[in-house]
Protein backbone atom coordinates (compact mmCIF):
# COMPACT_ATOMS: atom_id res chain seq x y z
CA UNK A 1 0.00 0.00 0.00
CA UNK A 2 2.66 2.44 0.66
CA UNK A 3 3.99 1.85 -2.99
CA UNK A 4 1.22 2.39 -4.47
CA UNK A 5 0.46 5.50 -2.50
CA UNK A 6 4.45 6.96 -3.21
CA UNK A 7 3.96 6.09 -6.88
CA UNK A 8 0.56 8.03 -7.01
CA UNK A 9 2.01 10.95 -5.51
CA UNK A 10 4.60 10.25 -8.13
CA UNK A 11 2.76 10.53 -10.96
CA UNK A 12 0.16 13.52 -9.88
CA UNK A 13 3.71 15.84 -9.20
CA UNK A 14 5.26 14.82 -12.60
CA UNK A 15 1.84 15.67 -14.73
CA UNK A 16 -0.53 17.45 -12.49
CA UNK A 17 0.52 20.86 -11.57
CA UNK A 18 -0.94 24.52 -11.41
CA UNK A 19 1.21 25.60 -14.36
CA UNK A 20 -0.72 23.81 -17.14
CA UNK A 21 2.82 22.66 -18.86
CA UNK A 22 1.29 19.74 -20.21
CA UNK A 23 -1.33 19.68 -23.59
CA UNK A 24 -3.79 17.12 -24.99
CA UNK A 25 -4.65 18.17 -28.67
CA UNK A 26 -6.67 17.07 -31.38
CA UNK A 27 -5.64 18.09 -34.73
CA UNK A 28 -7.85 18.51 -37.96
CA UNK A 29 -6.37 18.82 -41.41
CA UNK A 30 -8.87 21.79 -42.59
CA UNK A 31 -7.65 20.95 -46.56
CA UNK A 32 -8.28 16.77 -46.06
CA UNK A 33 -10.68 17.35 -43.35
CA UNK A 34 -13.16 14.64 -44.53
CA UNK A 35 -9.96 11.80 -44.82
CA UNK A 36 -10.04 10.48 -41.44
CA UNK A 37 -6.32 9.99 -42.02
CA UNK A 38 -5.61 13.21 -41.56
CA UNK A 39 -6.50 13.58 -38.13
CA UNK A 40 -4.23 14.18 -35.32
CA UNK A 41 -3.44 13.41 -31.90
CA UNK A 42 -0.30 15.23 -30.26
CA UNK A 43 0.84 15.75 -26.59
CA UNK A 44 2.68 18.55 -25.75
CA UNK A 45 5.11 19.59 -22.38
CA UNK A 46 6.49 23.16 -22.09
CA UNK A 47 10.07 22.83 -20.93
CA UNK A 48 10.18 26.74 -19.92
CA UNK A 49 8.26 29.98 -21.06
CA UNK A 50 9.45 29.72 -24.28
CA UNK A 51 10.39 26.29 -25.87
CA UNK A 52 7.39 23.34 -25.86
CA UNK A 53 8.32 19.80 -27.16
CA UNK A 54 5.52 17.49 -29.29
CA UNK A 55 4.73 14.33 -30.41
CA UNK A 56 2.26 13.37 -32.19
CA UNK A 57 0.53 10.46 -33.32
CA UNK A 58 -2.17 9.49 -36.52
CA UNK A 59 -3.36 6.37 -37.17
CA UNK A 60 -5.96 5.14 -39.78
CA UNK A 61 -7.12 1.34 -40.29
CA UNK A 62 -9.40 0.56 -42.75
CA UNK A 63 -8.84 -3.39 -43.57
CA UNK A 64 -11.28 -6.26 -44.50
CA UNK A 65 -12.87 -4.59 -47.26
CA UNK A 66 -14.30 -6.91 -49.65
CA UNK A 67 -15.33 -6.31 -53.60
CA UNK A 68 -17.25 -8.70 -55.48
CA UNK A 69 -17.10 -9.03 -58.85
CA UNK A 70 -19.51 -11.83 -60.01
CA UNK A 71 -17.90 -15.07 -58.53
CA UNK A 72 -14.67 -13.59 -57.63
CA UNK A 73 -13.93 -12.47 -54.28
CA UNK A 74 -11.21 -9.87 -53.49
CA UNK A 75 -10.16 -8.58 -50.11
CA UNK A 76 -8.37 -5.30 -49.62
CA UNK A 77 -7.02 -3.18 -46.58
CA UNK A 78 -5.08 -0.34 -45.58
CA UNK A 79 -3.34 0.54 -42.17
CA UNK A 80 -1.32 3.97 -41.92
CA UNK A 81 0.54 5.55 -39.31
CA UNK A 82 2.35 8.70 -38.53
CA UNK A 83 4.93 9.30 -35.75
CA UNK A 84 6.27 12.85 -34.97
CA UNK A 85 8.55 14.26 -32.47
CA UNK A 86 9.34 17.84 -32.48
CA UNK A 87 9.53 21.53 -30.49
CA UNK A 88 8.03 24.68 -31.07
CA UNK A 89 9.28 28.41 -29.65
CA UNK A 90 6.53 30.48 -29.13
CA UNK A 91 6.98 34.23 -29.91
CA UNK A 92 5.70 36.97 -27.85
CA UNK A 93 2.57 39.28 -29.80
CA UNK A 94 3.02 43.13 -27.82
CA UNK A 95 -0.34 43.90 -26.66
CA UNK A 96 -2.08 40.62 -26.79
CA UNK A 97 -1.97 38.27 -23.59
CA UNK A 98 -3.94 35.26 -24.52
CA UNK A 99 -2.40 34.64 -28.60
CA UNK A 100 1.10 34.07 -29.28
CA UNK A 101 2.30 32.99 -32.23
CA UNK A 102 4.80 30.10 -32.17
CA UNK A 103 7.55 28.75 -35.02
CA UNK A 104 8.46 24.91 -34.89
CA UNK A 105 10.14 21.56 -36.45
CA UNK A 106 8.35 18.04 -36.50
CA UNK A 107 10.48 15.07 -37.61
CA UNK A 108 7.68 12.40 -39.11
CA UNK A 109 7.74 8.70 -39.93
CA UNK A 110 5.03 7.84 -42.45
CA UNK A 111 4.33 4.43 -43.06
CA UNK A 112 1.39 2.45 -45.05
CA UNK A 113 0.33 -1.03 -45.09
CA UNK A 114 -1.51 -1.86 -48.14
CA UNK A 115 -2.94 -4.85 -49.44
CA UNK A 116 -4.52 -4.63 -53.28
CA UNK A 117 -6.79 -6.56 -54.55
CA UNK A 118 -5.27 -8.67 -56.51
CA UNK A 119 -2.54 -9.94 -54.17
CA UNK A 120 -2.37 -11.70 -50.93
CA UNK A 121 -0.11 -9.91 -49.25
CA UNK A 122 0.37 -5.98 -47.69
CA UNK A 123 2.76 -3.89 -49.21
CA UNK A 124 4.43 -1.88 -46.55
CA UNK A 125 5.67 1.79 -47.57
CA UNK A 126 7.67 4.26 -45.61
CA UNK A 127 8.21 7.92 -45.79
CA UNK A 128 10.17 10.36 -43.59
CA UNK A 129 10.71 13.79 -43.59
CA UNK A 130 10.68 17.45 -41.56
CA UNK A 131 8.26 19.91 -41.23
CA UNK A 132 8.55 23.43 -40.23
CA UNK A 133 5.56 25.08 -39.32
CA UNK A 134 3.89 28.42 -38.38
CA UNK A 135 0.86 29.19 -36.50
CA UNK A 136 -0.89 31.09 -33.66
CA UNK A 137 -2.80 29.83 -30.36
CA UNK A 138 -5.42 31.30 -28.15
CA UNK A 139 -6.35 30.74 -24.74
CA UNK A 140 -10.16 31.67 -24.62
CA UNK A 141 -10.60 30.25 -20.79
CA UNK A 142 -8.48 28.40 -18.33
CA UNK A 143 -7.41 24.76 -19.64
CA UNK A 144 -8.67 25.40 -23.38
CA UNK A 145 -6.25 26.31 -26.11
CA UNK A 146 -7.20 26.69 -29.95
CA UNK A 147 -4.70 26.88 -32.23
CA UNK A 148 -4.22 27.23 -36.37
CA UNK A 149 -1.11 26.15 -37.59
CA UNK A 150 0.53 25.64 -41.32
CA UNK A 151 3.02 22.91 -41.69
CA UNK A 152 5.27 22.37 -45.03
CA UNK A 153 6.45 19.37 -45.83
CA UNK A 154 10.19 18.08 -46.15
CA UNK A 155 10.15 14.43 -47.63
CA UNK A 156 12.61 11.94 -48.04
CA UNK A 157 11.66 8.50 -49.38
CA UNK A 158 14.70 5.60 -49.54
CA UNK A 159 12.54 3.04 -51.17
CA UNK A 160 11.32 2.86 -54.82
CA UNK A 161 7.78 1.19 -55.29
CA UNK A 162 4.79 2.03 -57.46
CA UNK A 163 2.11 2.48 -55.44
CA UNK A 164 -0.91 4.87 -55.08
CA UNK A 165 -0.09 7.84 -53.30
CA UNK A 166 2.00 11.47 -53.06
CA UNK A 167 5.40 10.50 -53.22
CA UNK A 168 5.46 7.43 -55.69
CA UNK A 169 9.31 6.88 -56.67
CA UNK A 170 10.12 10.28 -55.51
CA UNK A 171 13.26 10.67 -53.28
CA UNK A 172 13.06 14.26 -51.93
CA UNK A 173 9.32 15.93 -52.56
CA UNK A 174 8.73 19.66 -50.40
CA UNK A 175 5.71 21.17 -50.38
CA UNK A 176 5.18 24.14 -48.87
CA UNK A 177 1.54 24.05 -48.03
CA UNK A 178 1.07 20.53 -46.67
CA UNK A 179 -1.28 20.89 -44.00
CA UNK A 180 -3.35 23.81 -42.70
CA UNK A 181 -4.70 22.27 -39.14
CA UNK A 182 -7.01 23.57 -36.31
CA UNK A 183 -6.61 22.59 -32.81
CA UNK A 184 -8.56 22.09 -30.14
CA UNK A 185 -6.52 21.18 -26.79
CA UNK A 186 -6.91 21.00 -23.29
CA UNK A 187 -3.74 22.20 -20.89
CA UNK A 188 -2.83 20.27 -17.49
Amino acid sequence: MKNILTTLLLFIGLFVSGQNINQVDLMLDLKQIDVQSSYQLMYKRQINNVITLRGGLSLFIDTDKETRSDTLSFQSGTVMYDLSVGFQRDLKLDGFDHIKLFVGMDGYWNSTLNQKPYETYYGYYWNVGLKPLVGLYYDPIKNIRLSVESRANLNFNFQQYSAPGENIDQRVNFRSLDQLSFGIGYLF
